[in-house]
């Protein structure tokens, strides 16, 4: 049985287990796409794409992150927690576009039409 090795690891890259992951296409600000991370510890991580190392740290659900889609189009990105909350962001500027509430249940995919 052929082994399974990670391309690279990343140490303590949440404080607790990455439920979902989704890259950002490069935009006219950003020429490369980056990676994004949700975890049970409520964050969303942005990483470099082509080092991945550590952007910047999105917080704001208080419960843990289950779902992430990005843009193809902009830098927009939008997380889902188990918070019922779904929350719009600009993956460069970190700033929250809008908040959605999503109750009585959770929102467990998200999805940007492509244009």
């Amino acid at each position: 049985m052929p082994k399974i090795s990670p391309i690279k690891q990343l140490p303590d890259a949440h404080d607790d287990g990455i439920w979902a992951a989704a890259w950002a296409p490069p935009t006219d600000s950003r020429p490369q796409a980056v990676l994004l991370t949700g975890s049970v510890d409520e964050t969303v991580r942005v990483w470099s794409g082509d080092d991945l190392t550590g952007v910047r740290t999105n917080s704001g659900h208080t419960l843990g992150v289950v779902a992430l889609a990005a843009c193809p189009s902009s830098s927009r990105a939008a997380s889902s927690s188990l918070d019922c909350f779904v929350r719009v962001f600009d993956v460069d500027s970190n700033a929250t576009i809008v908040t959605l509430e999503a109750p009585p249940a959770e929102t467990w995919q998200l999805a940007f039409h492509p244009q």
